[in-house]
């Protein structure tokens, strides 16, 4: 009876909404309008908040605006999705404004040079708002809507105003792939009248969800890293600019009312002056006097993390912006019962609705301290950057050009100043080459992203954080660096990343062809290889051997690929490895002897043959979804590789035979029973290698997939008989979370899992709880913690105790094949590159490691 009034009440409200004008409700009191700009219930032919509004529809509807708006918007495509979609952004200003925007631009640009002047009374402040990035928060897109229309069509003297005081950025869709699918599942089960039970579908998205982009990725973190294509597109369009203020619009749980900031003050960057986020406080009167206005509960000061530029509204505030989070209990469709009543996507739109216009309001009447602000930012940055203990940092390794070139780019698209090294020079035992390494100072404007990029994560002193506090991008590189403490010197300045050509010297080789493994893109040429039916060898030890050009060594896992025993003709096989040097820009030698000068020779039983690798990845419910798309984009963008994606309840009803790599992420497979257990053991043991990842490398150990041993806490029981006030409880609880910190292990370089790393040290990034302690078998504990093995980020003492000593990847043998158990995520956020190469070496080589009890087996034949 209960959820019948909840129903009966649904009803009534969204078909009353639906029949009255939408400006009494969105835009009470508010006008007169422009007749000419059609609102968007006239374009679309529905009201807003009655059903979900797909990415195409928001574009058609921006041009409208466009083409009605008399001059007042423009809109401006910035790039494509995965998906084809385009990438948009409306620039609503005044048409005066607009005939000057480029002027406006480039005058904007010139605040992040501390020796130029600052903007001036005159100059526009710059405000950008970005909407639904996590495609699941569907209100913001349609609020984007709202917001538009009110910029583009209002005639109210204070939007005129508005307008010639300020250029408005209007992205109503950072994730269009996301939107798309969340407004698709919510007017697919949307019903008549509207469903307000929780438990409903159309609340409920299936697996993987609209909240991540094609690749299931979370693009609220991908900003720093820059990995993605939305990503890319963002953060190059927020450079045209150096908004003044940038608002990131989002939904959280139906039970919650709304937030802005300012943020928790233990959430937030010790590197950003406390000017930026006192200005979040200035910015929060305009909000709440609008939230306040239309009775809207909210709150702030509570909650999200605001330290690290991996986000949408903080890295901003790394270019001297005031970056703010909106956040809207979410309807999750037309309309949800919560604890405070029901929530309706009116509801929701209404409220990014007023907000965002409060924020135009708050940016034009704070406009002369907005500038002062960003002007003060730079220059302090480069205060900073001189007072820091490293002068600079050098980067770069001649044995890894694609992976120092990559970082090069990401350095180039969030504009720091690099520089060519200018000599070869040694700094803490490390080589760095004239032309193959690069240098970026400390001092410069920029300062603060050089930090993000080089530099552990600062201390922190709370322990609330929700999300990884650490993300220092050279450990997650695994490139070679070193601080520089003294007097830097500089070359020439670098401005683009020069295309390096792959190429094979010597021409075509009567006896083989060579390519070190060191260099990251080895693996992309060698799979490039392998899907032409190249037959490639990998060798399992070093050796020296005298090629076209000269007497070279290579290194544990080079490849061979010999003339003879082939199935193409030497024409076919060299116009084969041309193209795999061109596509992976890498180097191949050629050697007409197998007789090496020093080290094993080409026709050695350690130089072993590499199967082409047929993978899978159990997807689905139950399975690790950022984690599936991070080893989806990986395999597909780096080898141009077909993963194949399966159901995880597929499992024991479909063939595996035609995989030999099958990828477990991080999950709990609870639908894996035990005749799917039992055909996983039995692929395993034909030869197949089963890579898993964090809690699925737990799973494999208790189901008997591999003989190793998972660590268990024996102080957790006592910690629970502990009686602690309830007041403490978030701050009691949270410090026991791994939530992602940085730690140094030794990893043997010998053994194929680490085939090109020059370094034993390596660094890992730590999410969850899974510990696995080092292998009985002596060959088989790959990578192990440091006694001494915190780098970064928030972790406690306790934590990290547990942590030292412990195995991050080991491997078992059953059989024929093998499981290869990381204790990490090794390609976590897409950019981990120095252990997503482990992952790779994982699939290509799995198959070739010989434990103890094998090698034993395989002398005694």
């Amino acid at each position: 009876m209960n959820r019948f009034r909840w129903a009966i009440a649904a009803l009534f409200l969204l078909s009353t909404f639906s029949l009255r004008a939408q400006h009494a409700y969105f835009f009470p009191g508010a006008g007169p309008f422009n007749p000419n700009v059609p609102t968007p219930e006239q374009f679309l032919g529905y009201a807003i908040g009655t059903h979900y509004t797909r990415h195409d529809q928001l574009v058609a509807y921006f041009r409208e605006l466009e083409r009605t708006s008399g001059g007042r918007a423009k809109l401006q495509v910035i790039g494509k999705t995965y998906e084809e979609r385009p990438q948009v952004v409306l620039t609503v200003t005044s048409p005066e404004n607009h005939n000057r925007l480029e002027d406006i631009r480039q005058r904007h640009v010139t605040v992040t040079d501390p020796s130029k002047n600052g903007l001036e009374k005159a100059d526009p402040v710059v405000i950008l708002l970005g909407y639904s990035v996590h495609g699941a928060e569907t209100s913001g897109g349609e609020a984007a809507l709202l917001t538009a229309y009110y910029l583009a069509a209002s005639q109210s003297p204070e939007t005129v105003n508005q307008l010639k005081e300020a250029v408005i950025l209007i992205d109503p869709s950072q994730n269009p792939d996301g939107r798309d699918r969340g407004a698709n599942w919510h007017n697919a089960y949307k019903s008549f009248p509207p469903v307000s039970d929780p438990a409903d579908i159309e609340h409920n998205q299936a697996w993987p969800g609209a909240r991540v982009n094609h690749f299931f990725t979370d693009l609220n973190r991908d900003w720093l890293s820059a990995e993605q294509i939305e990503s890319q597109n963002r953060v190059e369009f927020s450079h045209q600019w150096y908004p003044n203020v940038h608002i990131d619009f989002h939904e959280m749980g139906t039970n919650s009312t709304y937030y802005f900031e300012p943020s928790p003050a233990g959430n937030q960057s010790p590197i950003i002056p406390q000017s930026s986020y006192d200005f979040n406080t200035t910015l929060a009167r305009y909000h709440a006097e609008a939230l306040d206005k239309i009775g809207s509960l909210y709150f702030t000061k509570e909650a999200f993390d605001n330290l690290s530029p991996i986000y949408g509204s903080t890295y901003p505030d790394f270019y001297g912006a005031v970056g703010v989070t909106f956040e809207q209990g979410s309807s999750r469709g037309l309309v949800q019962e919560s604890t405070s009543g029901l929530v309706t996507f009116p509801f929701t739109i209404r409220n990014h609705l007023v907000t965002g216009l409060a924020t135009v309001k708050g940016a034009v009447a704070e406009k002369e301290n907005l500038f002062k602000l960003q002007k003060e930012f730079f220059r302090s940055a480069v205060t900073q950057g001189k007072a820091n203990p490293a002068k600079g940092y050098v980067f770069g390794d001649s044995r890894d050009v694609s992976l120092t070139q990559r970082l090069l780019g990401l350095a180039l698209r969030h504009r720091l100043n690099v520089y060519q090294l200018p000599a070869d020079v040694t700094v803490d035992g490390k080589k760095f080459e004239k032309g193959k390494a690069y240098v970026v100072p400390a001092d410069q404007p920029f300062f603060r992203i050089v930090h993000s990029l080089f530099e552990e994560t600062p201390k922190l002193k709370d322990s609330t954080f929700y999300d990884n506090t650490s993300w220092s991008v050279i450990h997650a590189y695994g490139v070679q660096y070193a601080k520089l403490t003294g007097a830097v010197s500089l070359g020439d300045k670098v401005t683009k990343v020069e295309d390096v050509k792959g190429t094979v010297t010597g021409g075509k080789a009567t006896y083989a062809y060579l390519l070190n493994w060191s260099d990251y893109n080895a693996s992309r040429a060698l799979y490039t290889l392998l899907k032409k039916g190249v037959l490639v060898k990998t060798a399992l030890k070093p050796f020296t051997s005298k090629t076209n050009a000269g007497v070279q060594k290579f290194g544990y896992g080079s490849l061979v690929v010999p003339v003879q025993t082939q199935t193409l003709g030497a024409d076919s096989l060299f116009a084969a490895v041309s193209e795999a040097a061109r596509v992976a820009k890498v180097t191949f030698s050629t050697t007409s002897t197998g007789f090496s000068v020093e080290g094993i020779d080409l026709g050695s039983n350690n130089v072993r043959t590499i199967r082409k690798p047929e993978v899978a990845v159990l997807a689905g419910p139950g399975s690790g979804l950022a984690e599936v798309g991070q080893v989806w984009f990986l395999l597909n963008s780096h080898l141009g590789l077909p993963v194949s994606k399966l159901e995880v309840s597929s499992v024991g009803r479909t063939s595996l035979d035609r995989y030999n790599v099958l990828v477990l992420t991080s999950g709990n497979y609870r639908e894996l029973d035990k005749p799917a257990v039992d055909e996983l053991k039995t692929w395993v043991a034909k030869g197949g290698t089963l890579i898993t990842f964090r809690a699925a490398a737990e799973w494999a150990i208790r189901q008997g997939l591999a003989k190793e041993r998972v660590y268990v806490d024996s102080s957790a029981s006592r910690r629970g008989n502990q009686r602690t006030d309830y007041a403490v409880r978030a701050e009691t609880e949270a410090p026991r979370r791994i939530n992602g910190g940085i730690f140094q292990a030794d990893i043997d370089i010998t053994n194929p899992i680490a085939f090109g790393l020059n370094d034993r040290r390596i660094f890992f990034t730590k999410t969850g709880s899974t510990i696995l302690l080092p292998s009985r078998d002596k060959y088989a504990t790959v990578a192990k913690y440091t006694p001494s093995s915190y780098i970064s980020g928030f972790v406690t003492r306790e934590n990290i105790a547990k942590i030292n000593n412990t195995a991050s990847i080991l491997i078992g043998q059953s059989g024929q094949g093998k499981t290869i158990l990381f204790a990490e995520d090794p390609t976590y956020r897409h950019y981990w590159h120095g252990t997503d190469r482990l992952f790779l070496n994982a699939v290509f080589f799995g198959d070739l490691i010989q434990l103890q009890s094998a090698f034993i087996a395989s002398e005694e034949e």
